[in-house]
């Protein structure tokens, strides 16, 4: 119910920016363009191809859906600024949530159940991985994309090597316990608190690894939607809590990438030194 309530308020503060947002955001970062990937259309902005960031992105969008400028603008601006390859699928299919917001739950589990969404998502890392020279890819969601990206990087390990959520909302405990990768969390004031509700759970529930490199933010003066669709770029707070935003993205990813180069290393030599002494023994 609770959460209810804030969706309701966050679209009606969605609908009373979003005229005057549309003429002052920044428009210096270079735009993408939609391509088709199998069924689904996908907005792609970047190239890693002169990149030293050796990873992609994809973007879980919120439930306002695929054609929303202010979470394009944040696609184009990660791009240029980390250098890297960012795609955002129309797991909607041209459709939005947001005119049903009575009825939000029913609606999702048909146009963004997880079954589909599973399958979007593993056709368009196949299809990075396809055209791209960069081996691993991160996922960032907002709203009903970060629950996405929970259930990718609990269910999908494999294809993503961490994610972020960006005032992600559904969050249970059931949800974060089965996480297999570290996660940035980030919520606004009047989202669910995230410590000790989810932090505590995954301390508790997922391996060493995962939970000492999970990361919580909380931007307690800003409204739940503020990085993507509820983004107001008029507003001095609303600009300076994004740049902090993308500060803070760009180096988590720096940071898991480091831990998980350090560890791939790690198990590369074990293997080796196991093999040495192995044929060794042989011999």
């Amino acid at each position: 119910m609770q959460l209810l309530c804030l969706l309701v308020l966050f679209i009606g503060f969605f609908e009373s920016q979003i005229s005057q947002a549309t003429t002052s955001w920044n428009e210096t970062y270079p735009k993408g363009q939609v391509t088709r990937v199998k069924n689904v259309d996908v907005y792609t902005v970047g190239s890693n191809a002169y990149s030293t960031n050796d990873l992609s992105v994809i973007v879980i969008y919120d439930i306002f859906g695929f054609n929303i400028s202010q979470t394009r603008v944040f696609c184009d601006r990660f791009s240029a600024q980390y250098k890297v390859q960012v795609a955002m699928p129309d797991f909607f299919r041209g459709k939005t949530a947001s005119l049903h917001i009575n009825n939000l739950t029913t609606v999702l589990s048909v146009i963004g159940n997880w079954s589909q969404v599973s399958s979007d998502l593993s056709d368009v890392a196949s299809w990075l991985k396809g055209t791209s020279p960069s081996h691993r890819i991160a996922l960032i969601g907002f709203c009903w994309g970060g629950l996405q990206v929970v259930r990718a990087c609990s269910n999908l390990s494999t294809l993503f090597f961490t994610g972020i959520s960006i005032h992600g909302a559904w969050l249970t405990e059931d949800e974060v316990r089965q996480l297999q990768q570290p996660m940035l969390f980030i919520a606004a004031g009047d989202d669910p608190p995230l410590k000790p509700d989810i932090s505590s759970v995954i301390e508790k529930w997922t391996s060493p690894r995962v939970a000492n490199q999970c990361q919580y933010e909380t931007y307690s003066n800003m409204k739940h939607g503020f990085v993507s669709a509820g983004a107001n770029y008029s507003n001095p707070e609303n600009v300076i809590a994004i740049d902090d935003v993308h500060e803070k993205v760009r180096n988590f990813l720096d940071r898991i990438s480091r831990n998980s180069a350090s560890s791939t290393h790690h198990s590369m030599r074990c293997f080796s030194v196991f093999l040495f002494l192995f044929l060794l023994n042989i011999i």
